[in-house]
């Protein structure tokens, strides 16, 4: 999990994210995110869809262990995250976790 928590840090600082559900799940649609991260507590109604949409644009779709408060704290935010969308990396290597 150390890896994932400082690979999702640095594509927050260096990279070109953007934070919740809803915004995960309509850029899964559009196809326009290399990667998404969901917390483990997201609501599952909410999780179903995004993996439905992510499988359909073949985006990868990467479990974060923690809760979406620990997301949230990673991310440097005050407040829950329950997905992150990547659109651009940056300096980190996330892309590269998803293919293991």
């Amino acid at each position: 999990m150390a890896d994932l928590d400082r690979s999702i840090n640095i594509a927050v600082k260096s990279g070109k994210i953007a934070l919740g559900l809803n915004t995960a799940i309509k850029e899964a649609k559009m196809r326009r995110a290399k990667a998404i991260v969901i917390a483990s507590n997201a609501l599952q109604e909410y999780k179903e869809d995004l993996v439905y949409y992510a499988k359909l644009s073949n985006i990868p779709i990467i479990e974060y262990p923690g809760t979406s408060q620990d997301l949230g704290t990673i991310c440097g935010r005050p407040h829950l995250v329950s997905a992150l969308t990547i659109y651009d990396p940056g300096d980190s290597d996330i892309l590269e976790l998803t293919a293991q």
